[in-house]
């Protein structure tokens, strides 16, 4: 099914990576487009264990050929270290708290997290 809604375009993401039942072979045999780093390890970078951690995980998503995004970045310590280590993607409270559907349209208008739509071909 997952090897389906691949061919069709879904983005597919193992999501928590590094909790509960994620684990390398999931990465490796699932028809993944991004790995998503869990809240957990992101929140504990100040570890060097942990930040060794997210940045090796960084390292494998993308010699897997994988996105990688980082969950619960709540303040711009953590996204500056983020983007040292290599991370395409994040999301948390410092870019914005969950918004209902009308806030979030003025946000995706106004932010300077939004980025600007692919000029259609």
């Amino acid at each position: 099914m997952l090897e389906r809604l691949h061919e069709l375009g879904v983005v597919l993401s193992i999501v928590d990576y590094g909790t509960g039942y994620s684990s390398l072979s999931y990465v490796a045999r699932l028809p993944v487009d991004e790995l998503k780093i869990d809240r957990s390890f992101v929140k504990q970078m100040s570890d060097s264990t942990t930040a060794t951690i997210v940045r090796s995980t960084i390292e494998l998503g993308h010699s897997l050929g994988l996105k990688v995004v980082a969950e619960g970045v709540e303040d711009e310590a953590d996204l500056r270290t983020l983007r040292v280590y290599g991370c395409d993607q994040a999301q948390g409270y410092f870019m914005s708290r969950p918004l209902p559907v009308k806030e979030l349209e003025e946000w995706l208008k106004h932010s300077p997290w939004s980025r600007p739509a692919k000029a259609q071909e």
